[in-house]
């Protein structure tokens, strides 16, 4: 699944080439992609101006005039990608928005059909924030605001930082990146964690989040960016999708653990356990 930096580098290449754009019309077929009819979002959306481009957790918003926000999420396979007219259409391509004066169009792909498209109207961030109801964000929660809300969480660290109303934009990929080089557990009891441990964790957040985005994402599957581009931070991941190959720090061998549902990787050394009690 396209985490934050795949959507932060999808939405800053998106900015600029589409902000001022007008949409004209386009094609969507229906289905459970689209929380509306095709027909009345395209009409609704037809002569709306874009303002700004942004991102909130996984979420691609659309900020457009009349205080509308299309929102796209790409799920687990989705790809946004701004191309010329006219241009092979791939298999999987459930919605095409087309732009006033423009040659160009925006694709939505999703093969697994798990990614979703939204349109609001909104009064206000509050308002916004209501509708999507995500935790802080993972490059701007302070470290003291984070050490504040993991404390007392009695749920396991790496099922914590998969919770979306915990706290936004983390996925399997970057949050096995973290804990390693955190040296964390994954299976630890958040509340468990010390101050020490817990600013080493937000720390190693920031930082490979920021590397990530400087890398254009992880393309390990089927993420790439809206020009179709894979990104390059696959290069340097240590833990995920590892197994059983040797760690990029200590050479023991790289462990998978199924933890809420999600293949987990880790390194028995760099990040030891040592509560028994707990596996």
């Amino acid at each position: 699944m396209p985490e934050l930096p795949e959507v932060e580098t999808i939405v800053r290449g998106l900015a600029r080439k589409m902000t001022g754009l007008k949409f004209s019309g386009g094609t969507i077929r229906p289905g459970k992609l689209i929380e509306a009819s095709p027909e009345a979002m395209l009409n609704t959306l037809r002569g709306k101006k874009i303002l700004s481009i942004g991102r909130r957790g996984k979420h691609i918003l659309f900020h457009l005039t009349g205080q509308w926000i299309l929102v796209i999420h790409l799920g687990m396979t989705g790809k946004l990608q701004f191309l010329p007219h006219p241009n092979r259409q791939e298999k999987h391509t459930h919605a095409i928005f087309e732009f006033q004066d423009h040659p160009w169009e925006l694709h939505f792909i999703d093969p697994r059909k798990f990614g979703r498209i939204r349109f609001l109207r909104v009064a206000c961030k509050e308002h916004l924030e209501g509708h999507l109801r995500l935790g802080p964000e993972a490059l701007e929660i302070s470290s003291e605001a984070f050490i504040h809300r993991v404390r007392g969480k009695r749920k396991r660290i790496k099922a914590l930082l998969l919770d979306q109303h915990f706290l936004a934009g983390l996925g399997n990929i970057y949050i096995d990146e973290i804990l390693h080089a955190a040296g964390i557990h994954p299976l630890k009891i958040a509340c468990t964690l010390s101050r020490k441990a817990l600013l080493r964790l937000h720390g190693e957040m920031r930082r490979i989040l920021q590397k990530a985005i400087q890398s254009k994402g992880t393309s390990v599957r089927n993420y790439r960016d809206e020009t179709g581009s894979p990104g390059k931070f696959q290069k340097k991941l240590k833990v995920y999708s590892r197994e059983g190959q040797p760690c990029r720090s200590c050479r023991s061998l790289i462990l998978r653990k199924v933890i809420a549902g999600r293949s987990t990787f880790f390194c028995p050394r760099c990040q030891p356990e040592r509560n028994p009690q707990l596996k």
